[in-house]
């Protein structure tokens, strides 16, 4: 998608929060479409069963990666993947994941969707959460000073979501995110590999996805009819 410009169209159906017959309050984005340089761009919101919901286009297919590169945003790598001279230990070990130096209170965000395995103490790791996803991928969060309130283990959570806080519990020599990305409970280089594309709907999920899709799309479109309109209307005015 090129910039904004001038002449662009946006329409947007949202979810409008009621009490007691009057507007509170606006909820969810529902459908969005974007005009860009006369390209139109679409989005509509879906949340296929038992998982979390997104962001699909037309076709449905999903607009979001299925996994972020880093947990914490604008921060650097203290400690990159593969052998290094451990600083405690003093020897050479594997590293098994990167390492983001943070203030302790640093936000941790989930990479990707997914159900909390582990969360607790574990060792080294200091304060621990393990996200099993779809595919074998599992990802961990080691060394929090504390965990998001009310987090267990089996709760889902979503891509960006909070689910801790940067600290310096277990082996750790200094504030900092140790983050590992796991295929088949083998550790690979989240910095280094080509991320998985996210999940495809079955044709069950593609099914219901249209059965929801369309009529917002039918909304979009008198929404347009209805601009259209309006631009005629003050044209003739003049």
């Amino acid at each position: 998608m090129r910039d904004i410009r001038k002449g662009d169209q946006f329409r947007v159906l949202y979810e409008t929060r009621m009490h007691e017959g009057r507007p509170t309050g606006s909820g969810r984005v529902l459908a969005v479409q974007y005009i860009n340089d006369g390209k139109l761009i679409e989005a509509m919101w879906f949340a296929p069963e038992g998982q979390n919901g997104g962001y699909y286009d037309k076709d449905g297919k999903s607009l979001k990666a299925a996994f972020l590169r880093s947990a914490i945003p604008f921060t650097r790598v203290s400690s990159t993947f593969g052998k290094r001279m451990h600083p405690i230990h003093k020897r050479w070990k594997m590293h098994a994941g990167i390492d983001f130096a943070a203030p302790t209170g640093t936000p941790i965000r989930a990479t990707g969707d997914g159900i909390v395995d582990f969360i607790g103490n574990k060792g080294g790791y200091g304060k621990t959460i393990v996200l099993r996803h779809p595919n074998n991928i599992t990802t961990l969060f080691a060394h929090q000073s504390r965990f998001a309130k009310g987090l267990k283990r089996g709760d889902r959570v979503a891509q960006g979501e909070i689910i801790g806080y940067v600290g310096s519990t277990g082996w750790s020599t200094g504030p900092h995110l140790h983050y590992e990305f796991r295929v088949n409970d083998k550790p690979v280089d989240p910095l280094g590999i080509k991320m998985p594309e996210a999940v495809v709907l079955d044709n069950k999920q593609r099914e219901q996805f249209y059965a929801q899709a369309l009529p917002w799309r039918d909304q979009l479109e008198r929404i347009a009819e209805l601009q259209d309109l309006d631009s005629n209307l003050q044209v003739a005015g003049r």
